[in-house]
């Protein structure tokens, strides 16, 4: 793969004697920005789990390249610590940054100055979205696995995640059911159907006009 920085091949995922995944082939390439989609049960989040490390394969097989530097969004927004700020876990994880460094950071995903100084777990779910995705962006990395990420963020809130992932130079694979966010955010759609996948070029519009 000259610009693949996924490949996963014959991957196979049960639950108990339930098989939700069978012989499943994927590739990303650099750059581009795929949505896993399906109906709920099909096993898309296990997936995701799977690659980000948290799952074991059943059978299968699945590497990154040697340029790959993840990064996950999970689906369940818990904090080791809920009493920090959003300022503190920004701070904490990027000792590089000073304080108002770090509440700039903060802004630009839309975390307001009053709330980066909350003990996060007192925040709404979109603002808590917000300051996950914050961290996300600052990390080094260039391949995101994003399961559900639009789950607590309102209309416009969405947009702002759609655009600023578009502008990001970024691979990313991810869970969502946002129609207006998948339209707008990604390049390929990969349905999983029968625990199969297929993969189709263009946004979620594009999959739907050739189902």
């Amino acid at each position: 793969m000259n610009t693949g920085i996924l490949k996963a091949e014959g991957l196979c995922k049960s639950y108990g004697s339930k098989r939700v995944l069978e012989g499943l082939d994927l590739s990303v390439h650099a750059g581009q920005k795929v949505v896993l989609t399906g109906f709920n049960g099909v096993g898309k989040s296990t997936l995701l789990n799977t690659l980000a490390g948290r799952l074991p394969p059943l059978a299968g097989r699945f590497r990154f390249s040697e340029q790959a530097a993840l990064g996950y969004f999970p689906q369940a927004l818990a904090w080791t610590d809920g009493t920090r700020t959003p300022e503190e876990l920004v701070t904490g994880a990027f000792p590089a940054l000073d304080r108002q460094e770090a509440r700039r950071a903060l802004a630009r995903c839309g975390v307001r100055q009053e709330h980066a100084l909350q003990a996060v777990a007192t925040l709404s779910g979109g603002e808590q979205a917000r300051v996950k995705l914050c961290l996300l962006t600052l990390r080094p990395c260039n391949f995101l696995l994003l399961d559900e990420p639009t789950n607590f963020l309102d209309q416009e809130q969405a947009a702002w995640l759609a655009d600023t992932l578009t502008g990001l130079e970024r691979a990313f694979l991810a869970v969502s059911h946002d129609a207006a966010f998948l339209n707008r955010a990604v390049t390929a759609v990969c349905a999983v159907e029968g625990r199969r996948l297929t993969k189709y070029p263009g946004n979620y519009a594009a999959y739907q006009a050739k189902k």
